[in-house]
C-alpha cells in the first residue's frame, strides 16, 4: 500500500508540473493584452486555477517536507506582500483594499512554506470577503520577542460552535455550506504546516464582524533547535 500511495503522488507530481507549462504560456499570451476587461477576467479565473494546482503541488510534498526545509531570517512585512502581489488579480475583481500596517520583524523560517501557510489564509479571507471591504495585515513583536502577523477581514465571522473544528480536514463550516466555494483543505494543510515548522495558528471571530487569523513566530525554532543538536553530536 505504501507502494502504490508513493506510485500515485509521483504521478500526480508529474501531472502538476506538464499542466504548469499550458499555465505558463496563457499567463504570458493574458500579459500581452491586459487591456482587453474579458482578459482580465480570465486571468482571476487562472489565477483560481493556479493556486488550485500549486496546492495539489504542496500536498504531494508534504510528507516529505524535513527534507525539503531551509531556514533563513526573513522580513514578515515582505512575505505578506509577495502573497498580495500574487493573489491581485482576485483583490481587484473584489475590489479589496489590501493594507499592511504595524512595526516590521525579521524571523527565521522557511521562506516557501511559511508563504504557503499565508497564501492559504490570504485565499480564505478573500473568498469569503463582501466586495468593496477591506483586508489588514498587521505585525506586533511581544515583550518576550514572539512575532505575531494578524490577518483581519470583515467578512461575515464564523460561528462559535465552528471555531473548534476550523482546522480539521474536510470541516467547511456553516460559510462554506453557504457559498458552496470551500473544500476544507486549506486551513487544515494551513495548520499542518504550521505546526511542522514551528508557527502558532490562532483564530478570533465575531459574527458578523470579521475574523482574524494569527500566525505566532517564536523566539526561537524549535525544528532548528533540534537539527543543530543533531549536528553537533555528529562525530567528526
Amino acid at each position: 500500500m505504501k507502494e502504490a500511495q508513493l506510485v500515485e503522488n509521483d504521478f500526480i507530481a508529474s501531472w502538476i508540473h506538464e499542466i504548469k507549462t499550458p499555465l505558463t504560456a496563457m499567463k504570458l499570451i493574458m500579459a500581452t493584452r491586459q487591456s482587453d476587461p474579458d482578459i482580465r477576467k480570465m486571468e482571476t479565473e487562472w489565477l483560481r486555477i493556479h493556486l488550485l494546482v500549486d496546492r495539489q503541488l504542496y500536498m504531494t510534498r508534504l510528507p516529505a517536507l524535513e527534507s525539503d526545509y531551509v531556514l533563513e531570517q526573513v522580513s514578515v512585512q515582505r512575505l505578506a506582500a509577495e502573497e498580495v502581489r500574487e493573489l491581485a488579480a482576485w483583490c481587484m475583481e473584489k475590489n479589496l483594499a489590501v493594507s499592511i500596517e504595524g512595526n516590521d520583524a525579521t524571523v527565521v523560517t522557511d521562506r516557501k512554506w511559511c508563504r504557503f501557510i499565508i497564501r492559504q489564509l490570504l485565499t480564505n479571507a478573500i473568498k469569503y470577503s463582501p466586495t468593496g471591504t477591506s483586508l489588514t495585515f498587521r505585525t506586533n513583536v511581544t515583550e518576550q520577542e514572539n512575532v505575531f502577523l494578524d490577518l483581519i477581514d470583515e467578512g461575515p465571522g464564523i460561528q462559535p460552535h465552528d471555531l473548534p473544528r476550523i482546522f480539521d480536514k474536510g470541516f467547511t463550516g456553516g460559510n462554506g455550506r453557504i457559498h458552496n466555494a470551500s473544500t476544507g483543505l486549506g486551513l487544515y494543510l494551513a495548520h499542518t504546516v504550521a505546526a511542522k515548522i514551528g508557527i502558532t495558528l490562532q483564530v478570533h471571530s465575531i459574527q458578523p464582524q470579521g475574523t482574524t487569523m494569527r500566525m505566532t513566530f517564536t523566539d526561537s525554532n524549535a525544528f532548528e533547535t533540534v537539527r543543530r543538536g543533531q549536528a553537533d553530536n555528529i562525530p567528526l
